[in-house]
């Protein structure tokens, strides 16, 4: 099942998500109302830490984090 989670802050490129347990390290997950695409880089617990690879100004706490369950590829 594909992670499934709330932004809780950002900062710059840097993302963190509550919610995402099911989340894998370096997985793609697609970020915000704007499906931003972006890529786990730290799990702690629940807690996703983002990396983002499109500008994330408009992006706010509460919009959802979805996992793709795919790693990052070109």
């Amino acid at each position: 099942m594909a992670a499934q989670g709330r932004i809780v802050w950002v900062s710059g490129p840097a993302v963190k998500a509550d919610g995402m347990s099911d989340a894998k390290m370096y997985e793609t997950v697609v970020v915000g109302n704007s499906k931003l695409v972006g890529e786990v880089i730290r799990l702690t617990g629940d807690v996703a830490f983002i990396q983002v690879y499109e500008s994330t100004s408009g992006l706010k706490p509460g919009e959802p984090v979805v996992g793709t369950g795919n790693p990052l590829s070109v």
